[in-house]
């Protein structure tokens, strides 16, 4: 037969089955009620007060759920009737910090208090918060909102988990004795009213009470087993609010999370990352459960508050920011832009995905079958009220339509508005440029808004140059500027696509010779300046027909220039190149060639981003792989490999590595045999030295096709260990 639960022994009667589930919840109690502002005196007596009621009701109740939140609705209850002592009592916390943040707390409204009481320091969801002070959740949540920007000082989060261990060394007033002495009263008036009690029934009810208590006082009972039953249910209340938070804010966006099976095809553009990271944290919390370790829960709330953080909508971040600016803070600044670049980028894969299921819709309202956005807006009130939802929701997070007129097909894009300037007032000025980035291209990072002018064009160089000049964090968010910027410069400022630079006489339009001298003229320490400079000079030179610089001009050289520019050895930046125009021949110790190595190998292994590596010729990517072995880089040695053709992990290759000589190192000139050799129909180049009448073959390098660069096939065959 199945062992009755705990709340099923109280309330068939087992006063032992009581005192073991008030053990649990006492300390909780009686910690709610010092955090509402209370001594610890006062607390116990609260703590007293609430289980004394409980007592009579408990019955009424079948799930431990239910009957903790009834547990808190009454010490709430409890708190607001007994007057706070004022001043607050000092001293009672160990460290100064804390007494001054617990006293921050204590001013709050009544309202504001218990919510962030209730939500931070006893893990309760919005919505069990609504329930316990019965109002609505998004009052709990407004409130939580207000309570954040009202407690003053930085690092909140780290300040509030020492505060909670502090309120755990709190020393116990509660007295269980005193839970059982209202219940005596009540018996006594009901003995008053009702003469027909007899004295020996009394007699037999304080022979009871009074049994109960030295029971009460004597019993020597083990909790841990309720601890961790607590803890199971902990967990499971954790679950069930991460789940319903991401459906509420799916919701509110007009959109559905995407199955489970779905997951993978979506990838990281739905919370996947989030529900990933959840799941392995419930999992250690379980393991953790499973060998009768306690959950910190102070800690697992500040691990669950930093996952759910990174679910925010753009427009939450947007209006936390508006209310505490960050335009002298450089760190916090440098965080918030990315995290919100992240936020902007997952929401619009979202709402890309919802408008490409809504296509058909969309279509059979539009004329010939084209997607025109202006007129899709105009026709939005005949839509379904899913898709008038998901267009009225992209409006709240700055977001509009974009359609991509070769493939007709609508996608969201970063509106350039208000919202734009709001954010840039509101941070550091080393990231504005961020915000320009977000603003000047259609979310893809390539494509350019055809209506920009030449001289704005010239101005969106100078702000993201400036971010990529400043900022030291070269991430995901740095390098999509770069790869944006980059594209940019060299696709939409000076591409002589289908003659578009020059008139009908042949020379530079007037258009351009304005644009380019204005870049020109940036700065001294501006890499897109320094290599217009040069390019303006000869154009001159030439009353505007030819340069020579503009003609050698390739896609890595601004990466490069960028890479030299932050080292401040911006002067050492070249147009020329050792590699012949064909790309496949080199002398070794050429100058020039063992610059281009050189810089190739420095902007690559500072973050090992393979944007750094497009448009490098074969040879230069061979030359840097060598040079990270002279260097002993492993690690970049890694990177600049194929994966396909390694089977050692990162660690396992920087483990077991070391540092290699290479035949290759006694040569004078190295051959790219460029021409129809494939591996799998993948291109691949093998590089060669002359031995006397031989060529000696010493690598291989392969085509990316997914990112377009060049790699190393495997380790060069002629190697010895050294």
């Amino acid at each position: 037969m199945e062992e009755p639960s705990r709340i099923e022994k109280v309330n068939n009667g087992s006063l032992v089955a009581f005192e073991e589930w008030m053990d649990i919840y006492s300390c909780d109690i009686e910690r709610f009620a010092f955090q509402y502002g209370y001594s610890p005196e006062q607390s116990g007596k609260v703590a007293e007060a609430t289980f004394g009621k409980i007592v009579t009701v408990v019955k009424t109740y079948v799930n431990e759920d239910n009957i903790q939140l009834e547990l808190y609705k009454i010490a709430v209850e409890k708190c607001t009737l007994s007057e706070l002592i004022s001043p607050l009592p000092s001293g009672i916390l160990a460290f100064e910090e804390d007494e001054q943040l617990h006293h921050q707390i204590v001013q709050l409204t009544r309202e504001e208090r218990l919510v962030f009481i209730l939500s931070r320091f006893h893990s309760m969801s919005d919505e069990e918060v609504a329930v316990i002070i019965g109002i609505s959740v998004d009052e709990v949540r407004r409130s939580l909102t207000a309570t954040f920007y009202h407690l003053k000082g930085g690092n909140l989060e780290k300040r509030l988990e020492f505060l909670d261990k502090s309120y755990r060394r709190v020393r116990s007033s509660f007295r269980k004795e005193m839970v059982f002495r209202d219940p005596v009263k009540n018996l006594t008036e009901v003995r008053v009213e009702k003469k027909s009690i007899t004295k020996k029934v009394l007699f037999s009810w304080i022979a009871g009470v009074l049994l109960l208590i030295i029971l009460l006082t004597i019993s020597v009972v083990t909790s841990d087993e309720y601890k961790k039953s607590s803890d199971e249910k902990y967990l499971a209340r954790l679950k069930t609010s991460f789940e319903n938070e991401i459906a509420t804010k799916f919701k509110t966006l007009g959109l559905v999370e995407p199955k489970r099976e779905e997951q993978e095809f979506y990838g990281d553009m739905n919370g996947h990352d989030e529900r990933q990271q959840f799941e392995e944290l419930t999992k250690k919390l379980q393991m953790q459960i499973t060998a009768n370790e306690r959950i910190n829960r102070g800690n697992v709330q500040e691990q669950y508050e930093e996952i759910m953080a990174n679910l925010e909508y753009p427009s939450e971040m947007i209006a936390k920011l508006l209310k505490n600016p960050l335009t002298d803070d450089r760190a916090a600044s440098e965080a918030f832009i990315k995290a919100y670049i992240n936020e902007v980028n997952w929401i619009s894969s979202l709402y890309g995905v919802a408008l490409y299921e809504y296509e058909g819709v969309i279509s059979e309202k539009l004329e010939n079958g084209t997607i025109d956005v202006e007129k899709l807006l105009l026709k939005k009130n005949t839509y379904p009220e899913e898709l008038r939802k998901v267009l009225g929701t992209m409006e709240d997070q700055n977001l509009g339509l974009f359609n991509d007129s070769e493939w007709n097909y609508l996608y969201p894009i970063y509106l350039e508005s208000e919202v734009g300037s709001a954010i840039r007032d509101s941070i550091h000025e080393d990231f504005k440029g961020y915000i320009t980035f977000l603003e000047t291209n259609p979310i893809n990072y390539s494509a350019i808004h055809s209506e920009s002018t030449l001289r704005q064009m010239a101005d969106y160089i100078v702000e993201l140059e400036n971010v990529l000049l400043t900022d030291q964090q070269e991430d995901r968010s740095y390098q999509n500027v770069l790869n944006y910027y980059n594209n940019l410069f060299y696709e939409g400022f000076i591409r002589n696509e289908d003659g578009r630079l020059r008139g009908s006489d042949g020379k530079l339009k007037k258009e351009y010779r304005s644009a380019w001298g204005k870049l020109a003229n940036t700065g001294e320490d501006s890499p897109s300046a320094y290599i217009m400079k040069q390019i303006v000079k000869e154009m001159e030179e030439s009353d505007w027909e030819t340069s020579d610089s503009l003609e050698r001009l390739e896609h890595h050289h601004l990466y490069d220039a960028v890479g030299l520019a932050k080292r401040g050895d911006l002067h050492l930046f070249s147009f020329e190149s050792a590699i012949q125009e064909n790309g496949n021949e080199v002398a070794v110790n050429d100058p020039e060639y063992v610059r281009e190595v050189e810089t190739t190998y420095v902007n690559f292994s500072k973050g090992h981003m393979y944007s750094t590596l497009a448009g490098v010729k074969p040879l230069v990517v061979f030359g840097a792989y060598l040079y990270a072995n002279e260097q002993e880089d492993p690690k970049t040695m890694w990177h600049l490999t194929n994966y396909e053709s390694i089977s050692l992990t990162e660690e396992e290759y920087i483990t077991n590595w070391k540092k290699q000589k290479y035949d290759v190192g006694e040569a004078d000139t190295l051959f790219a045999e460029m021409g129809p050799i494939t591996l799998n129909d993948v291109p691949i180049i093998p590089i060669s030295y002359r031995d006397g009448e031989d060529l000696i073959y010493d690598g291989w390098l392969i085509w990316d096709e997914g990112i377009g660069i060049w790699l190393i096939e495997t380790a060069p065959e002629a190697i010895v260990e050294q």
